[in-house]
């Protein structure tokens, strides 16, 4: 990777870094420490709610061994828009709520033949909301959509595409309605063969994020 590309992807994971921190701190009167935060999050998981986010990361491509092919790196930037479905529900380390959150994303490639991958994910997302959680509130979420891209047509065969994603994370309370959050993400590109030419990318990467709730 040129040390320009570094330098990008290092300021597009600490954008959304420094402005949670940021954000907390200016809303550090209305929190009521750390006790009222961890018994404030039920109520931030209430149905009806939402959650605005912001994400960015990176996302590294792979192939089977039978696919000898140049990898197809690139960044990832998105904003997200969630609705709790329905109120915390259950008792345990399962107990949580279903929200379910609309995505857009516009990705840089740096590395690959290619220059961009914009397009939109809708979420099914699990959250594990434990009665006793420390700020700390893991999720699990699979979902699926388009995308619009100008990669190798020999890979993914025309511009317009399919996207599928898995991914694995956990969210951090940095203050009342505040948290940062970071996920493992894996994501599938490719036409549905709806041509000829239709390899398909699987990418995986880190993606940091802040979270606003109301």
């Amino acid at each position: 990777m040129h040390s320009t590309m570094k330098h990008i992807v290092r300021r597009l994971w600490i954008l959304p870094l420094c402005l949670g921190l940021r954000l907390a701190a200016a809303g550090e009167g209305d929190a009521g420490g750390p006790a009222a935060e961890a018994s404030s999050q039920d109520q931030l998981f209430t149905g009806g709610r939402f959650e605005a986010a912001l994400n960015s990361g990176a996302m590294f491509s792979f192939s089977g061994p039978s696919q000898n092919r140049s990898p197809i790196n690139y960044t990832f930037t998105g904003v997200q828009l969630g609705y709790m479905l329905w109120d915390v529900r259950g008792d345990g380390w399962l107990r949580g709520n279903v929200e379910l959150a609309g995505e857009g994303f516009g990705n840089a490639i740096f590395e690959g033949d290619g220059s961009y991958i914009s397009g939109g994910t809708l979420w099914v997302r699990y959250n594990l909301v434990p009665q006793h959680s420390h700020g700390l509130v893991p999720y699990a979420q699979a979902g699926g959509g388009f995308v619009s891209t100008d990669i190798n047509h020999g890979i993914v065969g025309q511009p317009f595409n399919f996207n599928l994603g898995l991914a694995l994370g956990a969210r951090y309370f940095v203050g009342h309605n505040w948290a940062l959050s970071l996920e493992y993400r894996y994501q599938h590109i490719s036409n549905a063969d709806l041509n000829k030419h239709n390899l398909g990318i699987n990418a995986h990467g880190p993606i940091l994020g802040v979270s606003y709730f109301f």
